[in-house]
C-alpha cells in the first residue's frame, strides 16, 4: 500500500484546508518564534476557526503542503 495516492477528493479537501489556514501562519510563526508551521499550531488554527476537515490523515498533508510553500515562499523572498 506504500506509494497510494490520496484520493481526488482528499487531495481537494487538503487544498482547501491549506488556502484557508494560509493567511493565518505568519501570525503565529512570529508569536511562537518559529520558521515553520507545527502540528499543534495548525490544530490552534483549525479550532480557532473553526475549520472542518482537520483528521489525523489529512494534518500531515496540509502540514506539509504549508511548509512546502513557505520554503518556496522564503527561498524566493531571500534572493535578490
Amino acid at each position: 500500500m506504500q506509494g497510494q495516492r490520496p484520493s481526488r477528493a482528499v487531495e481537494q479537501s487538503v487544498d482547501r484546508l491549506v488556502q484557508q489556514v494560509s493567511p493565518h501562519i505568519p501570525a503565529l510563526l512570529e508569536r511562537d518564534g518559529n520558521e515553520t508551521v507545527t502540528r499543534v499550531q495548525l490544530r490552534e488554527i483549525l479550532r480557532r476557526e473553526d475549520l472542518k476537515g482537520g483528521r489525523n490523515d489529512r494534518l500531515s498533508l496540509v502540514l506539509q503542503q504549508l511548509r512546502a510553500k513557505d520554503t518556496t515562499t522564503t527561498a524566493r523572498s531571500n534572493v535578490r
